[in-house]
């Protein structure tokens, strides 16, 4: 081999090795929420999964309507039992296991964001049914979950 080959298949094999090395960027396998709920990567995406609900969220501040994004719980290889694909506030709740039950407050978990809001009060409806917290928020399917800030 010449000098050209060698150096232009010394390039290619850099090149791959960091590829495997920004591909291999996965999130940790299980978030564990603050009631200590662990919340896994789905092991083969949205295949095999034992139950898939759809739970609707929508926030609003002071009446104004906040977008809630798209991909929560989907990073790199990895895609939470709880997330998102669009931001259309619906929540896909995918278990590889019968039973799981998650909350309103995983999912805030999963966002990565806290549902206080400094300044604001706020109202949680489930179904037409007031809410004390997020906590007591179980996601089942085709609930609609309202999440209202009003400035103190």
């Amino acid at each position: 081999m010449g000098k050209k080959t060698i150096g232009i298949l010394g390039g290619v094999i850099a090149l791959v090795i960091v590829l495997l090395v920004i591909g291999n960027k996965q999130a940790s396998p299980v978030i564990v929420s603050d009631s200590g709920t662990e919340i896994p990567c789905l092991p083969n995406g949205h295949q095999q999964v034992a139950s898939h609900i759809h739970p609707s969220v929508t926030i609003s501040i002071d009446g104004v309507a906040e977008t809630i994004p798209a991909d929560i719980g989907i990073e790199g290889y990895c895609m939470r039992e709880i997330h998102t694909h669009d931001a259309s506030g619906t929540v896909h709740i995918e278990t590889a296991k019968l039973g799981v039950e998650y909350t309103l407050a995983d999912f805030f978990t999963i966002s990565g964001q806290s549902f206080e809001r400094e300044g604001y009060t706020l109202e949680i409806v489930q179904d037409g049914e007031l809410k004390d917290s997020v906590e007591d928020v179980v996601l089942t399917d085709n609930s609609v979950i309202e999440l209202s800030y009003t400035s103190i």
